[in-house]
């Protein structure tokens, strides 16, 4: 069985400054913008074969996670309540998450 098409995209506020830091670092936001897109679709074959999709363990499960490049994650979570919501949780470097 598929998961229903995501409706809703949510971010943090910890997402939010993740993301104004990568602007002002000149980060092309392009490639969170696809990674998004991927997902919002649901080709989840795309991402694990681009962006290395996997679930994260420990404290953090529950957790997906894509490399957006080799040092730029992008962590979220899909959210099945009444309306699938995408919640995007933070991006950034290894070191910042």
């Amino acid at each position: 069985m598929s998961r229903p098409m995501i409706k809703t995209v949510r971010t943090t506020k910890i997402f939010e400054r993740n993301l104004k830091k990568l602007k002002k670092k000149h980060y092309d936001t392009s490639r969170l913008t696809q990674a998004v897109s991927l997902i919002t679709h649901g080709d989840q074959e795309a991402l694990i074969r681009k962006y290395k999709w996997h679930m994260l363990k420990g404290d953090k499960a529950g957790i997906n996670e894509i490399h957006l490049d080799s040092n730029w994650l992008l962590l979220y979570k899909i959210i099945d309540d009444d309306v699938v919501t995408l919640l995007l949780l933070a991006t950034g470097p290894h070191d910042l998450l």
